[in-house]
């Protein structure tokens, strides 16, 4: 099953362990995450999930281990200045507001909400979590959030909020949003982590596997090769199917989502995967091989009747340009071109 953060806190709630929630609500400045950010701390001190690192992610566990013996919500303002990102040894610094909310498995309307929204979100569909963001609101405390779905539908509530009235769907989210005098809220869009379907078992495909689960992408290997497409030599993928190319596709479902890579062992596999491909609502199409190769695919897929406009949609040659020769190198160029086509749209920041 696909995953993000959101269905990690039910997961963690499940288990009956207490943890505290961390999000990025507000920036100013070059910080190293984004608003919307987010990270888990659990009672026995795990971060799962990122909001920065450094300076940063220590202070807010500082004070996240405060919350379990005080479970009150926490409105932190991190502030550096040039003298502390240089005491630091940091280069992003600015004005980050972190919201952090104590999750408990004991609140059965907490429990029972992100059991609820992992069970939406696992059928690859995107939704609007809502939050109040108010300091100092008890853990126990209800009616504090609520998860709108495609359709309208909601679950959870969330008091003093009429969520007829807001265009979601035309909001620059994630936002903090104040609905009416001393009521504010956290407005974003939750979608599943994106899936990456990986149709061959070689070397490559190895290296890619390991690093795209590294930057965040749910996992398939597909094969027809048994003693290549094994849990031993994939031990991080999410879905493992050792079987003919044509036979998986019919249990590869939800793509809306999902970036796939052709790295097959021949020209005809690459090309029915492809054509498979090609008929789906896909984010990213690669494949692999040289120009010749490529053309020689696309003349007889364009002989079966599919678009040239479709095709040119392609990747291929597959990765960014980094004279890539082995299979390790060749692997962080098709990574970095996942990274960026991922990221379309977002603003890009120097790190330095």
């Amino acid at each position: 099953m696909n995953s993000n953060i959101y269905s990690q806190v039910y997961d963690l709630l499940k288990k009956e362990q207490k943890l505290v929630l961390a999000r990025t609500i507000q920036r100013q400045g070059s910080a190293p995450r984004e608003v919307g950010s987010a990270c888990i701390i659990t009672e026995q001190g795990e971060l799962i999930g990122t909001i920065g690192g450094g300076l940063l992610e220590y202070q807010v566990q500082k004070r996240a281990k405060e919350l379990f013996s005080n479970p009150v919500t926490s409105i932190y303002k991190f502030k550096l200045s040039s003298d502390d990102l240089a005491k630091a040894g940091m280069i992003c610094g600015g004005d980050v507001d972190i919201y952090l909310e104590p999750l408990f498995p004991e609140n059965q309307e907490t429990f029972l909400f992100f059991k609820s929204v992992k069970a939406y979100l696992s059928e690859n569909k995107p939704g609007y979590l809502i939050t109040r963001i108010k300091d100092g609101t008890r853990e126990s405390e209800t009616h504090t959030r609520i998860f709108i779905k495609e359709d309208g539908s909601a679950i959870g509530r969330l008091d003093d909020l009429e969520t007829g009235q807001l265009d979601l769907k035309n909001m620059a989210l994630p936002m903090v949003f104040e609905p009416g005098k001393d009521n504010l809220v956290f407005i974003q869009k939750i979608v599943m982590d994106p899936s990456l379907v990986i149709f061959g078992a070689g070397h490559i495909s190895i290296f890619l596997s390991k690093l795209a689960k590294m930057v965040g992408f749910h996992i398939t290997i597909v094969d027809d090769r048994q003693e290549f497409a094994n849990q031993d030599r994939f031990p991080e993928a999410d879905q493992i199917l050792a079987r003919p190319f044509d036979q998986a596709f019919d249990a590869l479902s939800g793509l809306n989502n999902t970036f796939v890579v052709i790295v097959t062992r021949g020209h005809i596999s690459d090309k029915d995967v492809l054509a498979f491909a090609l008929k789906q609502d896909l984010k990213y199409i690669g494949m692999i091989g040289s120009r010749r190769k490529r053309n020689t695919i696309y003349e007889s897929l364009m002989e079966q009747g599919y678009a040239k406009a479709d095709l040119e949609k392609v990747y291929s040659p597959i990765g960014i340009e980094i004279n890539a020769l082995t299979p390790e190198e060749i692997a962080v160029a098709i990574i970095a071109e996942l990274i960026k086509v991922r990221g379309a749209g977002k603003k890009l920041k120097k790190l330095m």
